[in-house]
């Protein structure tokens, strides 16, 4: 292959992995302030919400095909599985 094909080729691949791989902030709540960031291959919550008189606090990384659901739909599962793990009281 000629040397300016292969440049080519590998500023379309490293193109490809940046729309792949990498997170852009899409939404802060009004919950107590979860922030969501967002890759075509995964999905990076950082939980902030306020229940009753307690404080959820947690990072979680949502993986194919969880990262297309929804904010809602992504907090019902965390609620049903980690939610008196993970609370403090104030």
């Amino acid at each position: 292959m000629k040397k300016k094909a292969k440049s080519i080729i590998s500023a379309i691949l490293v193109c490809v992995f940046l729309v792949l791989f990498v997170p852009v902030p899409t939404g802060t709540y009004k919950d107590g302030g979860t922030r969501i960031y967002t890759a075509l291959t995964y999905k990076i919550v950082r939980w902030s919400v306020l229940m009753d008189s307690a404080l959820y606090k947690k990072t979680f990384v949502f993986l194919l095909p969880d990262n297309f659901k929804t904010y809602e739909e992504l907090w019902e599962i965390e609620k049903a599985e980690k939610w008196d793990e993970y609370k403090v009281t104030y």
